[in-house]
Formats: structure tokens, C-alpha cells, sequence
């Protein structure tokens, strides 16, 4: 049996992902971002919105419980499945 801890990749060469399936924890950075510093704020639902320490442009979005609170079922156990699932939350970054 294989058991994933981790899903890590890129989207459209844009939306960098690693999601924490044991913990339950998504990761989400612009790409081209990933190395800038940022500060954390939560967000009135309850998600970590990263900014850009210098610019405060939001980069990046931590979301604890992802798929418990917006997912359906389980888990699915496919990778093109689930980044679909993950493809629409790069747009509140880039909102």
C-alpha cells in the first residue's frame, strides 16, 4: 500500500502547491514569489492571506483544513483531480 504524505507542483508555470494530506494543510504561492519574505493576516474566513513584507502585494494563501472544509468525500486519488480542486484558489491571491 502507498500512503502520500505530500502533493507538491506548479500550475501553469504560476501557482506553486504543496498540500500536507496527512495535516490537512495547503501551501499556496505565486511561483515567481516564493522566495520573497512575507507577513501572515488572517482572513474573515479563516485563511492566512501572505503579503509581500516590502510591497504588500498578497503572494501567497495557507488554508488549514482544506480539503475537510472545501472538499467533498474523500481525498481523490487522482493528481489532476485534485489540482483542479486547487487551480481556482490561485485567484483569490491574485484578487
Amino acid at each position: 500500500m502507498v500512503a502520500l504524505d505530500t502533493i507538491e507542483g506548479i500550475i501553469n508555470d504560476v501557482l506553486w502547491f504543496h498540500y500536507a494530506v496527512t495535516d490537512d494543510v495547503l501551501y499556496l504561492r505565486l511561483n515567481n514569489t516564493r522566495e520573497v519574505e512575507t507577513l501572515g493576516e488572517e482572513t474573515d474566513d479563516g485563511l492566512t492571506l501572505l503579503r509581500d513584507s516590502v510591497t504588500d502585494r498578497p503572494v501567497g494563501l495557507t488554508i488549514v483544513n482544506w480539503w475537510k472544509r472545501f472538499g467533498h468525500g474523500d481525498l481523490p486519488d487522482s493528481l489532476k483531480t485534485i489540482e483542479r480542486h486547487i487551480e481556482p484558489w490561485g485567484d483569490r491571491i491574485a484578487a
